[in-house]
């Protein structure tokens, strides 16, 4: 199972440099998935607060951020739970 999730802006934002992405570790021991997609979200607002501040257009560029990069990062975590089919195969 995985314990700890790593939230990157760098997938979703289209307009800062992937030098300056940020990133936030999500705990994701013990908790159900409502909880899991609650602490994503506001990862990525922290993450994409920090990196959408000096936008010229920062209240945009922030809404789009966040929701991109939750979806990326769910998405990330949905793939990486399927078990593979040769783990399958051998069960």
């Amino acid at each position: 199972m995985i314990r700890t999730a790593i939230l990157t802006a760098v997938a979703a934002l289209a307009i800062t440099a992937p030098a300056h992405a940020g990133s936030v570790r999500v705990a994701l021991a013990g908790k159900s998935p409502a909880q899991v997609e609650a602490e994503v979200t506001k990862a990525a607002k922290t993450v994409c607060f920090r990196e959408t501040r000096s936008e010229t257009l920062a209240l945009e560029a922030y809404t789009r951020c966040v929701k991109a990069t939750t979806e990326v990062a769910m998405g990330t975590l949905s793939t990486a739970q399927i078990p593979s089919s040769s783990t399958m195969a051998a069960n």
